[in-house]
């Protein structure tokens, strides 16, 4: 499948002033030396523009191109449903060669380094719910939880993890348990008031998590269409090749569970997972309302927030 991202338009870059670059060398160069070289004021050569403009910034896309497709790569947290840990307009770096060295356009597997782990917040494209087969354009970031074979029970805010039995492997069952820290939600969060701070440990890694708080889930789930998690109840078991993810913000999150329910199919892809989020470097608040051309302006930049992600 391609991506038809900002990798996208950065390699079709490189690739025509690549190629304009080389045929310069070989043979349109060649041609103006027979002719006699001409130059400007300042001693550089003059060349018709698109091979001066190829000739000048393919370096620089080239060498973009290649960190930002096998190394790492921006991107910018788009919603809230990652919070408390990432909030919207969080810049953050994913790991791309974390699960493995992917191409760019088509993020095909060329060479395997590592496997996606339980509580890796990843970066993916989601499945399309029409067709699971395929994924969908936009990138998503997510907490991971399920992997091939794992069947997964939830019960009121508890994740119960039966993972897929080889002869080898450890088959006791995960539980993962919410610890409630505080019924104030931290600052940054939107309508704070509604939710209760959580903590949780999966395979060694500790984070916060928000839950609706008790008085709103029910009457507040009736206004919204939220997911009310504390009450919910569901069980699943995930395909081979497959993937299950929730974000951390349980009721502010559109995620596997309402994609498995809409399809039984739809899960993530391991083709579609684009990398593990490494750590943020840039909080930007933004507009509340578009200011020009429908476009949300900066209105505060912030590095209070760098750091790693767990």
């Amino acid at each position: 499948m391609v991506y038809y991202d900002f990798g996208f338009y950065l390699t079709v870059g490189t690739v025509i002033t690549g190629i304009i670059t080389l045929i310069d060398k070989y043979k349109w160069r060649p041609q103006r030396v027979e002719k006699g070289l001409k130059y400007d004021e300042k001693g550089d050569e003059i060349m018709p523009f698109h091979i001066d403009i190829s000739r000048s910034i393919f370096p620089i896309i080239f060498v973009i191109l290649i960190l930002r497709s096998f190394i790492y790569e921006p991107y910018r947290i788009p919603s809230a449903s990652m919070n408390p840990g990432l909030y919207a307009g969080d810049f953050i770096t994913v790991n791309k060669y974390a699960y493995g060295v992917r191409l760019p356009i088509t993020n095909t597997q060329i060479i395997p380094i590592g496997e996606p782990q339980r509580g890796d917040v990843i970066v993916f494209h989601p499945p399309s719910l029409d067709d699971p087969s395929k994924a969908i354009q936009d990138a998503y970031i997510k907490r991971l939880y399920g992997l091939p074979g794992d069947t997964l029970h939830w019960n009121q805010g508890t994740l119960t993890i039966e993972p897929k039995c080889d002869a080898d492997a450890n088959c006791d069952s995960i539980v993962i348990q919410p610890e409630m820290v505080s019924e104030i939600a931290p600052e940054l969060v939107n309508a704070g008031d509604k939710f209760n701070l959580y903590k949780q440990n999966v395979d060694g890694k500790e984070h916060e998590l928000l839950f609706f708080t008790f008085p709103y889930t029910v009457k507040y789930y009736q206004a919204t269409g939220h997911r009310k998690a504390l009450v919910n109840e569901w069980s699943v078991t995930i395909p081979e090749g497959k993937y299950f993810a929730m974000g951390d913000h349980r009721d502010n999150s559109t995620d596997a569970r309402e994609w498995f329910k809409h399809n039984p199919n739809a899960f993530i892809d391991r083709e579609a997972i684009i990398g593990r989020a490494a750590g943020k470097w840039l909080f930007m608040e933004f507009t509340d309302e578009p200011v020009i051309f429908g476009w949300h302006l900066p209105k505060g930049i912030s590095f209070d927030r760098v750091g790693t992600i767990i």
